[in-house]
């Protein structure tokens, strides 16, 4: 087991929120990756684009496991280099089983998802990348099978599309998961390589490049897809996707789909209930920001910052710009409080990419991480004020509307800069407390482990779809505590190129149990349950009305014996992981 040794900050002994620290623990976990971006000398835009980071726990043991994504030679150097598929070992390491698992990845990779296509209880995996794209199979024994030309969703119709961000999402609530990618740019062996930034040479903006059309999939139910991207009303081949993020910002109960553009006006795409969406983000509001501006946009995160009821929207821009909050006003509208809530200036003088919304001081308000690092490495010679390596940013919120930047006094994990890109959070040690997982460019990752310590109690729930598909993508939780009334909604992708843990956890404060916890699921089945103890990790199935516990299996490498973890605040159950196809 890993045993850190924590050290507070003496600016942090005032503030509550500060006794929780952050710390780099990505050596001591055994994780030995480092990104590759390939390029041959200065680097060009498909270079600085990754990777992304995607969570879950693709063995069923109950600890989430972390798949990085790498890029790849493409100039015929002989270097050989892959993805990395990390398992969790429950004990504060990590082992990397790629070449068991057999997912490598096929090509010059960007961003990646999980999403139980088949709902077979084992999550498959997506990985975008430059040219053909690939889905792997989950095998449910520790393997995987690339079903990518069966499945019919590489894509791609020529080897210059550049994918970017994309997210399983049950569309039209049958049950089944279906998939949006994004295409970035395309960019051709004849595409302009190299261009002036201010008065240096670096790569060139995506204003130089076409767009790249974007892809929408429709999940057969028989291990095919079918595309009915133009079908579906959201066919855009001038796009230049990023992120994505799939939530039902209008509570009507069906997912609508939020499309991050470089350079573009952003996408709303209202979900009309009849398999076709309607693209509504000018009317919104969120098209633009409040000054009337296009974005960067490379990261979309969606949270109810304010606990009304309706999810706000989050997303990143470029240095110099700022970052973007936006309220929903609960009438289809977005209305922009950047300067309102504080972020405004913390975030002009940093190229922001993935992160968003993660509560993780556990006190009931959804906080803000912040991955920052610039795309034009040549930058510090036009301006030296500005960094291509950049620190992390971590912002907390304060209850009142107001974000406070609390970077500096949040542990060494904010002390080091790098080219940050893709980010995931998730509860990788179990114990309550949501940790951060970042993607660099050019670097090793990032495993920040987050210290907890303040006394503040949680509730994690897993919930498991019948009806609706079986990752309860769409699912919506509310619970009451402590006087907070609090919104989740279970969605994939989101961040920047990435994908968090699909449990929902909430921050009790000093509530030690919630008077109500309500689940609408996509199949319009609702269920509640009353007085429910803190500090425990429960399992939810659908149609069942009783409280169960997540099942934790650590293995001890040199026994292969399933033992329970030591050291958990919480109730602990030790069995076997469920079988394929099995019910919890």
């Amino acid at each position: 087991m890993v045993v850190l040794n924590w050290t507070l900050l003496s600016e942090a002994q005032s503030s509550p929120a500060m006794t929780v620290q952050f710390t780099n623990i990505t050596n001591q976990a055994g994780i030995k990756f480092v990104h590759y971006k390939g390029n041959n000398g200065m680097a060009v835009i498909r270079e600085e684009f990754g990777p992304g980071v995607c969570v879950a726990d693709f063995d069923g043991d109950g600890f989430q496991d972390i798949y990085f994504v790498n890029g790849r030679d493409l100039y015929n150097r002989g270097i050989s280099v892959r993805n990395a598929l990390y398992r969790n070992n429950g004990d504060g390491t990590f082992t990397d089983v790629t070449e068991k698992a057999g997912v490598p990845g096929t090509g010059f990779g960007l961003g990646c998802v999980w999403g139980d296509y088949d709902n077979d209880g084992f999550p498959d995996l997506y990985v975008t990348q430059f040219g053909r794209n690939v889905l792997y199979h989950n095998n449910g024994n520790g393997t995987f099978t690339d079903v990518t030309d069966r499945a019919g969703v590489a894509a791609t119709e020529s080897g210059t599309q550049f994918h970017s961000g994309a997210t399983f999402f049950d569309y039209d609530r049958d049950g089944r998961l279906d998939l949006y990618v994004g295409g970035y740019v395309t960019f051709g062996p004849d595409s302009l390589r190299y261009c002036k930034f201010a008065e240096a040479l670096t790569n060139c903006p995506p204003s130089v490049y076409r767009g790249s059309p974007d892809m929408l999939y429709h999940n057969n139910g028989d291990g095919t897809f079918t595309n009915v991207t133009s079908a579906a009303g959201i066919y855009q081949p001038e796009g230049k996707n990023l992120s994505v993020g799939a939530a039902d910002y209008d509570n009507d109960g069906w997912p609508d789909l939020f499309v991050a553009n470089d350079g573009l006006n952003a996408y709303l795409y209202h979900n009309e209930h009849n398999g076709t969406f309607n693209e509504i983000a000018l009317l919104s509001g969120m098209a633009l920001t409040g000054r009337g501006n296009i974005m960067a946009a490379m990261c979309i995160s969606l949270g109810d910052y304010d606990n009304d009821g309706w999810l706000d929207l989050y997303i990143s821009d470029f240095q110099k710009n700022s970052d973007h909050l936006w309220h929903n006003e609960g009438k289809g509208v977005f209305e922009e409080v950047s300067d309102q809530a504080g972020i405004t200036g913390p975030t002009r003088d940093v190229l922001s990419f993935g992160g968003g919304f993660f509560d993780y001081d556990n006190d009931g308000w959804l906080d803000l991480f912040i991955a920052n690092g610039h795309v034009y490495p040549e930058v510090e010679q036009v301006y030296p004020e500005i960094r291509y390596k950049q620190i992390n940013s971590l912002f907390h919120n304060e209850g009142n509307g107001k974000f406070v930047e609390t970077s500096k006094l949040a542990g060494n994990g904010f002390q080091t800069p790098y080219a940050g890109r893709g980010v995931a959070f998730a509860d990788f040690d179990n114990d309550g407390f949501i940790d951060v997982a970042v993607g660099n460019n050019g670097d090793p990752p990032l495993l920040l482990h987050n210290s907890g310590g303040n006394g503040n109690h949680f509730l994690n729930f897993k919930l498991v779809g019948t009806k609706s598909n079986r990752d309860a993508m769409g699912a919506r939780l509310r619970v009451q505590a402590g006087g907070l009334s609090q919104i989740r909604e279970i969605a994939g992708g989101g961040s920047y190129l990435s994908q968090s843990d699909l449990r929902a956890n909430f921050g009790l404060s000093k509530a030690t149990r919630a008077e109500t916890v309500e689940i609408k699921w996509p199949s319009g089945q609702r269920q509640v349950f009353h007085n429910v103890e803190a500090d425990k990790f429960y399992l939810i199935e659908e149609g069942q009305d009783r409280l169960d516990l997540q099942k934790f299996v650590r293995v001890v490498p040199s026994t292969s014996a399933p033992v329970a973890p030591a050291g958990h605040p919480a109730d602990r159950v030790v069995g076997k992981a469920a079988k394929k196809g099995s019910r919890p």
